[in-house]
């Protein structure tokens, strides 16, 4: 069911239709055109937000009264006000090295404020924890929860504390089931119910959702269905896997470009790990020389599990490199 204010918002639109060639004082609407029901259109002529533009036998009709009018409108600056620009979520994701359009398309949905909700899904450092820290850091009401450490009562409790606009869910394959209730009511309306100790609360949001994690398979589908876009983001090549590197390197932490680009070589190749194992390449360097690099990624091969590759090229670590 929709919100007072989503039925008053529904109201303006209908009545500022200019599809509609009649004149302005004359757009009027059922209750049931804008998604109302006759209870929310009772209270809301009650609390003089609306007035009977028109009433014959069956049929009656109805129009925002002044006060209605002021209050959708002082919404719509309030909301205005609190848009953050799609610009300011991009420079936020700076360190996401990459996927330029999924970057686009949560930008201005953030801006555009809307419940548009984001499931982002691959494979460990492929910068979905990196998307969802860049909103965090641009959007001063997100609220950031880990599906692992994430209880039913626990989120629900957050979502009347803080009313976010953007909840991020990281870990999200790894949330209870109890939980999945919660997310389902925030996702399908806004609503957010609870009871404890016999006594029941209810919140009407207009919360968007991101969520992140390594696999949906095991994920219900009525919650996978109220994903807007849900983004599989496919392991990296061995080109793509070293652009990321010479980029995330570089600009997080100020490693020189052409030794960044040794980094992701020479653990791709070995087969030592992802982009994280990356970073720790250059964070053991004692030296920013290439034979650091040579130095510590040996150290890493030779205590590697073996026969357990890990990396993106997924090779046996061996205890030498090619070439050393």
């Amino acid at each position: 069911m929709p919100s007072d204010l989503e039925i008053l918002r529904r109201a303006y639109d209908r009545e500022n239709d200019t599809r509609d060639r009649r004149p302005p004082h004359l757009r009027t609407w059922e209750y049931y055109s804008i998604g109302a029901s006759r209870n929310d259109i009772s209270r809301l002529l009650d609390e003089g937000l609306f007035i009977i533009a028109m009433k014959a036998a069956g049929l009656t009709k109805y129009r925002l009264s002044e006060k209605g009018r002021g209050l959708v409108a002082a919404m719509a600056m309030e909301r205005e006000y609190a848009k953050v620009p799609a610009q300011s979520v991009l420079e936020a994701m700076e360190l996401v090295v990459g996927w330029e359009d999924i970057k686009q398309a949560i930008a201005y949905a953030v801006e555009a404020r809307r419940r548009t909700n984001f499931l982002l899904e691959g494979p460990p450092a492929c910068a979905k924890s990196l998307i969802l820290e860049g909103v965090r850091s641009a959007v001063p009401d997100a609220y950031i929860a880990f599906g692992s450490r994430t209880s039913a009562a626990g989120l629900s409790d957050a979502l009347f504390e803080h009313q976010p606009s953007v909840l991020l869910m990281d870990e999200a394959d790894k949330m209870d089931n109890e939980v999945y209730s919660v997310m389902l009511g925030l996702m399908e309306s806004g609503e957010v119910l609870e009871t404890k100790s016999k006594k029941t609360r209810g919140l009407r949001l207009e919360t968007m959702v991101i969520g992140a994690c390594n696999s949906s398979a095991k994920m219900p589908r009525e919650f996978l269905s109220r994903f807007a876009l849900h983004l599989s983001f496919p392991p990296y090549s061995r080109e793509e896997f070293i652009d990321v590197c010479q980029g995330f390197l570089a600009r997080a932490e100020g490693c020189p470009p052409e030794l960044a680009t040794l980094i992701g070589q020479t653990v791709y190749d070995s087969g030592l790990g992802d982009v994280r194992k990356a970073r720790g390449v250059w964070q053991l360097m004692m030296a920013p020389t290439e034979a650091e690099v040579h130095r510590v990624v040996q150290l890493m091969l030779k205590y590697s599990p073996e026969g357990n590759p890990r990396g993106p090229g997924k090779r046996r670590p061996t205890t030498r490199l090619p070439g050393i």
